[in-house]
């Protein structure tokens, strides 16, 4: 695909009259799952902490993102409480926002300038509370963690009612992760597994929903805000998946420039989600064992597209991290994804 200098073009933009300090907060609430964890309590939240600052160091829109930490389920979930709203007025909360220009500009120019979506043409788009609110949009959390377990044995999706809301619900296996275990190679690093799941909770994903099946079609009514940079190989937009015959598709802010390239098959990780290639990354749909990737290029220009605004780092830190950008975007070619535990 079409990898190159292009992506520390597109991330330079982002950057352009950013305010210099972050104005954004992660408040976290942790589950007794993790508190009554006496040995390893203060290692998982220390290490949640750190993840969480930075998010807080990276983005600078002024709000308060609600987040519940619960030990169990797969290596990391999250769950939320999606909300129509109208695309134009989505649209125009996009571009007053002014996050990533780059990424407004080629939506705007394939078709995203519109009271109707460009993906599926309907009016709508399905937002996360804190994405919302990140763009001006007043959504407050309504995500009310539940604190029994399905017939699965699995932490429980959002509940319902007015008690203690929050954005999303983040579910860690830690069983499985370093800290609080020893990374001996099987296990994976939980600050790369918790900074995904942050991610999401934001409002990276796809509205396209997981499955195992091996036929058939996965479609969706209304998209996502990352589903309007989803395109084809051909650099066409992709909304679909077909499980018997899958096709590739791209995170691409414009159809031609790829940045990465999405999980795009019928293995129950999240179709948003990256392949995993020759070097993980955050938001791999599958971790690797023995990895804890930092927080990368990728991710912040996910993020940035659909509203939060990039903190300008100083000029010589912004000298190295282009050199760095430039250096791996040469180098980014997808692989097949290896298959691990999802995220």
């Amino acid at each position: 695909m079409r990898f190159g200098f292009a992506l520390a073009t597109l991330l330079m933009s982002i950057a352009v009259e950013v305010p210099a300090r972050a104005n954004l907060i992660i408040t976290p609430t942790f589950d007794s799952s993790i508190t009554n964890d006496t040995t390893n309590v203060k290692v998982i939240e220390d290490t949640i902490d750190a993840a969480i600052t930075v998010f807080e160091s990276t983005y600078s829109n002024p709000i308060d993102v609600l987040i519940y930490f619960q030990e169990g389920g797969g290596l990391g979930t999250s769950n939320w409480v999606p909300n129509p709203i109208g695309y134009s007025g989505f649209y125009s909360a996009l571009v007053s926002t002014g996050a990533n220009f780059t990424a407004v500009a080629d939506l705007t120019a394939n078709g995203g300038n519109s009271t109707n979506n460009p993906v599926t043409g309907t009016t709508s788009i399905d937002i996360k509370s804190a994405n919302a609110r990140a763009l001006g949009i007043n959504i407050l959390p309504a995500c009310i963690p539940a604190p029994a377990t399905d017939n699965l044995g699995l932490p429980m999706e959002c509940g319902s009612g007015t008690a203690n809301p929050v954005d999303g619900i983040i579910s860690l296996k830690t069983s499985s992760t370093y800290p609080p275990n020893a990374n001996n190679g099987s296990n994976v690093g939980l600050m790369a597994v918790v900074e995904h799941e942050i991610d999401e909770v934001l409002g990276l994903g796809s509205s396209l929903q997981n499955t195992l099946a091996n036929s058939g079609t996965v479609n969706s009514f209304d998209p996502s805000p990352e589903d309007l940079f989803r395109y084809g190989a051909d650099g066409s937009r992709i909304f679909s998946v077909d499980c018997a015959a899958q096709t590739k598709a791209f995170f691409s802010y414009n159809g031609t420039t790829d940045l990465a390239q999405f999980n795009n098959a019928c293995n129950n990780a999240d179709f948003a989600d990256w392949v995993k290639g020759t070097s993980a990354q955050v938001q791999d749909a599958f971790a690797t064992p023995g990895a804890d990737p930092l927080y990368g290029p990728n991710e912040i220009a996910a993020l940035s597209a659909i509203g939060y605004t990039v903190v300008a780092p100083e000029p010589a830190t912004w000298s190295l991290m282009l050199t760095a950008l430039a250096a791996l975007a040469l180098a980014r070619r997808r692989s097949a994804a290896e298959y691990s535990e999802p995220r």
